[in-house]
């Protein structure tokens, strides 16, 4: 009996939605919330002060190995400690693993890869991040800069990754995953187009690619690419709405992180129901409207005093 009511309350409210117009969409509002909260950059944000903490816990230096490999910064101090690990050589897999080649000559490479490796994980959970594949030249770098018309910080950022970063794609990868299993195409696309103004605007390069890679799946196994486009929009704007939120949000990282989500979540709602929305919002205001209404009768009303 139980079952049969939940089949027959299902069908019931699905009949209400097709006579009103409505389609049922999960929420991905708290999905893109998170997403957007995470999507900050590391000037301020609330995932700056994430990296703060995990900076503060996971990044430490305590063997001959780490001092190998910072011996170039420890020795010149190139590119600071905002850059330096872009900038140094050492701190890709090739450069870490070159650095510690002379610790212990009577070690495999395999023992030295291990402990290069190490070393670069736990410079992945500092503020700046590393870049495991390549380095660049501090000529090169100022170049790049340059010529792309982008502010150095923009670029370490979108060439480097830390540990929001790996958070937030590891999030966004294991999301739209399920999301191509399970979900139309459309809620994926929505997903994605929030994902990918998130990695714009943080300069997230793992996020990005995620991202992207989720559009285009979901553009190619639509029916109607329309409707995927105009939910991919909806997406950024739910997305772009957490970023703001939390952004402008003073006080503790938490409260902005709170904030951001439950914009995002509330704006999600309003998107996919947006009569009803209206009607909830009128219905809120009306009681500010009458006190305005009742004020301006009294002062038109009003008369001046004959002296």
């Amino acid at each position: 009996m139980a079952d049969g009511d939940r089949l027959s309350d299902a069908a019931r409210r699905k009949a209400k939605e097709i006579a009103l117009g409505i389609r049922s969409v999960r929420p991905d509002g708290p999905l893109l919330g998170g997403e957007g909260v995470l999507g900050a950059d590391r000037r301020g944000e609330p995932a700056h002060s994430l990296a703060k903490w995990l900076a503060h816990h996971f990044n430490y230096n305590a063997t001959e190995y780490d001092k190998a490999i910072d011996h170039v910064y420890n020795t010149t101090h190139i590119g600071g400690s905002q850059y330096h690990h872009l900038l140094d050589g050492q701190h890709s897999i090739w450069g870490a693993f070159h650095a510690v080649q002379h610790v212990n000559v009577d070690t495999g490479w395999l023992t030295h890869l291990g402990h290069a490796l190490e070393h670069l994980a736990r410079d992945t959970m500092s503020v700046a991040g590393i870049n495991p594949f390549f380095s660049l030249s501090p000529e090169h770098f100022e170049a790049a800069a340059r010529h792309l018309h982008i502010s150095k910080p923009f670029l370490a950022d979108a060439l480097t990754v830390n540990g929001p970063e790996l958070l937030g794609g590891g999030v966004a990868l294991v999301s739209a995953l399920l999301m191509a299993r399970k979900s139309a195409p459309e809620r994926l696309s929505r997903f994605s187009g929030g994902c990918l103004l998130s990695a714009a605007r943080a300069a997230n390069p793992l996020l990005l690619p995620i991202a992207a890679a989720g559009m285009v799946y979901a553009i190619t196994q639509a029916e109607d690419r329309k409707v995927v486009l105009i939910q991919s929009g909806k997406g950024a704007f739910v997305s772009g709405t957490a970023l703001l939120t939390s952004s402008l949000v003073g006080g503790p990282a938490w409260l902005a992180c709170v904030a951001g989500f439950m914009a995002g979540t509330a704006l999600s709602v309003a998107l996919d129901h947006p009569e009803a929305t209206m009607k909830r919002v009128v219905k809120l205001i009306q009681p500010a409207v009458r006190v305005f209404h009742d004020a301006a009768t009294l002062l038109r009303d009003l008369r001046p005093q004959e002296g």
